[in-house]
């Protein structure tokens, strides 16, 4: 059995630079760093945490969604936050999108320097 690679794109979430939003392999889905992006604009939102990060969940979900997925098959989520004194604030609206039974994996780290000066990225793999 050949396996294949495929690009996930929709209109949905912000267009994608030099990656793919995300990309298929073997029933799991790798979803690419999403940021709070304005999808009809293209320009970063520089809004409160809760703000990038309700935003960005909902790019990841519709990114999901095109890829025959969604947040409930959500395996791992890695979260990269600037300042790690808003991760309550992040996790807040977190909770919002994955409240299910068995939440899924975790890590949430702070980093210096995330794109455009925003203060949270995500990224999950999933399965469709």
């Amino acid at each position: 059995m050949k396996l294949k690679k495929e690009a996930v794109y929709t209109k949905k979430a912000p267009e994608p630079g030099n990656y793919s939003q995300a990309v298929k392999y073997n029933g799991l889905v790798f979803v690419s760093g999403q940021t709070a992006d304005d999808v009809k604009t293209g320009e970063p939102v520089h809004g409160s945490v809760e703000e990038q990060t309700r935003l960005i969940l909902t790019n990841i979900k519709n990114i999901l969604k095109e890829a025959g997925s969604s947040l409930e098959k959500v395996l791992k989520v890695n979260v990269y936050i600037s300042n790690i004194d808003d991760k309550k604030e992040m996790d807040k609206v977190y909770k919002e999108f994955f409240s299910q039974e068995i939440p899924p994996a975790r890590i949430a780290m702070a980093v210096k320097g995330l794109d455009a000066g925003l203060d949270v990225e995500i990224d999950v793999i999933a399965y469709e």
